[in-house]
């Protein structure tokens, strides 16, 4: 199983059932997996900000909500994590391709790979790269319980070499 089906499947086993996004390359590739999903919703918004209310809305809803997005856009949503998940206490699951950091050959992408993990800790929001050597679907499943059971925010970080 490819990385990408691993995180659709972790996905899936936490009873995720709606996954918003504005994709980025790496982003993209893995939405395309959550669009061939029958149990996964898959939802497009136009900025970052309306992915964390989606997922948010679905948890108030009964269901579980996911955001996927890049780390450019997680930076951007400094006020509605405040304002709406903290605030809140809503679970809210992310995962965040983590562009600029060694594993990333495009080289543009290098200042905001090294503020995420230094904003994360900022931020207090509990974190975990993703580890490909791993089983990646229980990496997935853990970190959407965790929000469960805290009733905020966890942000799994990966990489384009997670997704192959």
């Amino acid at each position: 199983m490819t990385g990408l089906e691993q995180i659709v499947a972790g996905l899936e086993a936490a009873q995720v059932s709606i996954v918003a996004s504005v994709p980025d390359t790496w982003i993209g590739r893995l939405m395309a997996g959550v669009r061939r999903s029958p149990r996964l919703r898959a939802v497009d918004v136009a900025r970052e900000e309306e992915a964390v209310a989606v997922a948010c809305g679905a948890n108030l809803a009964g269901g579980r909500g996911a955001v996927l997005i890049q780390n450019a856009g997680l930076l951007n949503c400094g006020g509605v994590l405040a304002g709406l998940v903290e605030l809140y206490s809503l679970p809210c699951f992310f995962i965040v391709s983590l562009r600029g950091d060694h594993r990333d050959p495009v080289y543009y992408h290098a200042p905001k790979g090294r503020v995420t993990e230094e904003t994360l800790r900022a931020w207090r929001l509990p974190y975990a790269r993703a580890d490909r050597r791993g089983d990646l679907a229980a990496q997935v499943k853990q970190g959407v319980e965790f929000c469960v059971e805290s009733c905020g925010p966890f942000v799994l970080l990966i990489s384009g070499e997670d997704l192959p």
